[in-house]
């Protein structure tokens, strides 16, 4: 016969780490920790644990996961914060004077791969797309730049996304333009020798931005550049709405599109891919990212696309009054059959509906 332990205080530690591996949140791993001393300490001597869930970052500085639950964090909205985004497992900070900051909203701290990184950089869109601002974070340096329209004098392209891929600085522009920015370590005070795009993947004139479906439906397309396991790669997605109805208020996601750049050929190519080899993809116009669903905790689908609503068509109701619903039609695709389901529970979503603000994507590292 097996003793059981006297109280739960006792419980094994084998069976405590088997415990936290079942749990995909953020949030209940912190709670279990949080019982008592001994569930603590046991924790904190626990071997590596699989990735968590995402979390909702909200605009009032809040997470949340995925069942609605509060993720505890440091104050993301501090004194003299004007705004932040959430961006990967960091919140870019603006402050009232316009200076920049990132911090780790689940310690406080500047995150640890900042530390880690020799000389990381930080890109972000600017000038409603017209413009690209990036700053190497240890050396203070900064520019902006800007990809000139051909057929235009003193015009630029807009762009529409942004990614990192093999230390370049990657944007993608209508009409399926690829463009690469190299980054220079230590040099981008220098002028032209950091600000200059290179063509890489030709525009398509017959790709369109809103296409004409109906008389009564039109198709819009958005594009974005995600980085996913050594590969870069372009997402279409196909939002329809009615023709005489304002962008945002109305749209609904029908299908996505998924292509690999092929750089080995000059120019080079994008290329229809049909699966995500097990890959995950959580979409945003603001921050996206791939994980290999089968090292995340439960929860995550293979070959699925999470996505959110237009942030952007969705101005938070304490800022700019009345707003279309933050969830819009935010949910989960899966490119084996394309078939769509909803992001959240129901109950969660009624309750994330009634904040009526921004929701971004948040990829805690803690455990």
């Amino acid at each position: 016969m097996v003793a059981l332990p006297s109280s739960w205080e006792n419980l094994p530690p084998d069976l405590l780490d088997l415990v936290l591996h079942l749990l995909p949140s953020l949030a209940d791993r912190v709670r279990l920790r949080a019982v008592c001393r001994p569930w603590r300490a046991a924790a904190q001597r626990k071997p590596r644990l699989p990735p968590p869930l995402p979390c909702l970052a909200l605009r009032d500085g809040t997470l949340v996961d995925l069942q609605g639950a509060p993720v505890r964090c440091a104050p993301i909205l501090r004194e003299r914060v004007f705004r932040y985004l959430a961006v990967d497992d960091l919140a870019f900070l603006v402050h009232d004077d316009g200076a920049c900051s990132l911090t780790n909203p689940l310690s406080g701290i500047l995150s640890s791969p900042l530390d880690s990184t020799p000389d990381p950089f930080i890109a972000i869109i600017i000038m409603e797309g017209y413009g690209i601002a990036v700053s190497a974070c240890k050396q203070l340096d900064a520019i902006s730049a800007m990809i000139p329209d051909p057929q235009r004098t003193r015009s630029t392209r807009r762009i529409y996304d942004i990614a990192f891929f093999n230390g370049k600085l990657y944007a993608i522009t209508e009409y399926d333009g690829l463009q690469a920015l190299e980054l220079d370590v230590g040099r981008l005070h220098e002028p032209n020798s950091s600000s200059r795009f290179h063509k890489c993947i030709a525009e398509d004139p017959k790709q369109q931005r809103i296409y004409r479906a109906t008389d009564d439906i039109d198709y819009l397309v958005l594009r974005y550049l995600v980085e996913c396991s050594g590969k870069l790669l372009m997402i279409r997605r196909w939002m329809s709405f009615p023709h005489e109805a304002r962008v945002g208020d109305h749209d609904r996601t029908s299908w996505f599109e998924v292509f690999e750049t092929d750089l080995a050929t000059v120019p080079g190519q994008w290329i229809n891919v049909d699966s995500l080899d097990g890959l995950a993809i959580f979409l945003n116009s603001e921050c996206s990212k791939s994980v290999l669903a089968s090292k995340c905790a439960g929860g995550v689908q293979e070959d699925c696309i999470y996505f959110m609503h237009r942030v952007f068509d969705n101005p938070s109701m304490q800022y700019f009054g009345p707003c279309v619903n933050p969830l819009g039609d935010s949910g989960v695709c899966n490119m084996r059959d394309g078939n769509i389901t909803p992001l959240l529970p129901e109950a969660v979503m009624t309750e994330l509906r009634c904040k009526q603000q921004y929701l971004t994507w948040f990829f805690p590292t803690g455990s």
